[in-house]
């Protein structure tokens, strides 16, 4: 194969890497063989009909790291509903197999909109937002996306502030860091290394012939599925020393309680 080549371009692009990286890449990378119009993987011939060379070994790595990195995710329980649609949308684009680069970074979608979905459990229905010398603000039925918009609209400065007692994960970076802390190191190195590729393709930045196989679709799906298996709503009491608002999503006003008693 070619292992040196695919490892320089790899470490050429990552943003997120950890000194085990090069050791466990490797590994995978030891796996892969091609021969005609065929690659060999995991002990399992695929036909692709490309040709072997270190470009297209290149991009079929690059759009099989849950195969190739992960292997076998165990989770049979139900996904949410946004990442059970994208499942089966890429599925579709695999099918169809002229939509390659819309299939890649579908996949790899589904895992960062896994983490985003992760930290909206751990949220809970009522959160707390806490900041040094003001008011606590309690927000109700508010998912990671609307708490995003909410702190930037209102101006809080998303460095500054708690949330249900921990610092706020407002960058893509903090979120990865929070998410991987319950993955096992070769899940760890998935999502950090797909979310890369996943901003590349999203800003056009695709230099690969991509091939995604639908093995990594169902070992993706399976990572996600354990990531949410493993947290729980997070809780944290007001500070009822302070007065704090009450926000609910479905509402226009938002009114100012005292110690979180509705005045009568």
């Amino acid at each position: 194969m070619y292992e040196e080549y695919i490892m320089d371009q790899v470490f050429d692009f990552f943003q997120y890497p950890e000194s085990y990286d090069r050791a466990m890449i490797n590994a995978s990378l030891q796996k892969i063989s091609c021969n005609g119009g065929f690659i060999t993987y995991n002990n399992k011939s695929l036909e692709t009909g490309l040709k072997c060379s270190r470009e297209n070994a290149l991009g079929f790595f690059l759009a099989n790291l849950p195969a190739l990195i992960v292997k076998e995710a165990n989770f049979t329980g139900i996904l949410p509903p946004k990442l059970e649609k994208l499942r089966k949308d890429t599925l579709e684009l695999i099918a169809l197999g002229r939509f390659n680069e819309l299939a890649t970074l579908d996949l790899y979608l589904l895992l960062e909109m896994a983490m985003r979905c992760a930290y909206s459990k751990w949220l809970g229905s009522r959160i707390v937002i806490s900041r040094y010398g003001g008011e606590d603000i309690v927000l109700e039925n508010y998912d990671y996306r609307r708490l995003k918009l909410y702190i930037r609209l209102n101006g809080l400065g998303r460095n500054d502030i708690f949330v249900n007692g921990e610092p706020f994960l407002g960058s893509e970076n903090s979120l990865l860091r929070w998410a991987t802390k319950f993955l096992a190191r070769p899940e760890g190195l998935m999502f950090r290394l797909s979310l890369n590729i996943r901003n590349l393709l999203a800003h056009g930045e695709n230099e690969w012939d991509l091939y995604p196989v639908a093995e990594s679709v169902r070992v993706a799906a399976a990572s996600a599925g354990k990531l949410l298996s493993e947290i729980h709503a997070g809780k944290m009491p007001v500070n009822t020393l302070k007065q704090y608002r009450t926000h609910n999503s479905g509402q226009r006003k938002y009114p100012l309680y005292r110690n979180g008693q509705k005045p009568r």
